[in-house]
């Protein structure tokens, strides 16, 4: 005996994508398109004073990579520093892991994971996140159509339109 809640094929069935498509704006919304000011804020190109020696030595490292390629503006200033701080976090646990190794004794002498491992993963993890962010305004600024014809192209554009 059947209880209540959802079933398979009730309710209205949905409308397909091609259709949503062609109906356009259904509720006739008023569209508001969100633009950006191209002279966005440049990058500052000195760390702030609360980053370590490591952190603020990356920082000047991943700028001038930026100042090369021409990327200095869209990228939000606290991603670098968190991407800096992050990362000269993550080569802090990497040297401790180098000088004590992956294995720790415990009180009871028993061997065990050092805690800078999962430390270092979470660090990792953190810089990768953040670097991923960065990068997204790089590819998307320096990010250029691909006009190159392929041999394909034609076959598939004659096989479409019905040129022969």
């Amino acid at each position: 005996m059947p209880s209540g809640g959802r079933r398979a094929g009730a309710g209205r069935p949905k409308k397909a994508v091609t259709q949503k498509i062609l109906e356009g704006n259904p509720g006739k919304r008023p569209i508001e398109v969100v633009t950006f000011n191209q002279d966005g804020m440049e990058l500052p190109s000195e760390p702030p004073a609360y980053l370590s020696a490591e952190a603020k030595k990356i920082y000047k490292t991943v700028y001038q990579w930026l100042v090369s390629v021409g990327c200095t503006k869209g990228i939000l200033p606290y991603n670098l520093e968190e991407y800096a701080f992050c990362k000269a976090r993550w080569l802090e646990c990497e040297d401790m892991n180098t000088k004590h190794g992956l294995l720790v004794k415990d009180q009871n002498g028993k061997p065990m994971p050092s805690p800078f491992v999962a430390m270092a993963q979470q660090y990792m993890r953190q810089t990768n996140e953040v670097w991923a962010k960065i990068y997204f305004v790089v590819r998307e600024t320096k990010l250029s159509k691909w006009d190159e014809n392929t041999p394909n192209d034609d076959v598939m554009e004659k096989l479409l339109g019905g040129n022969k």
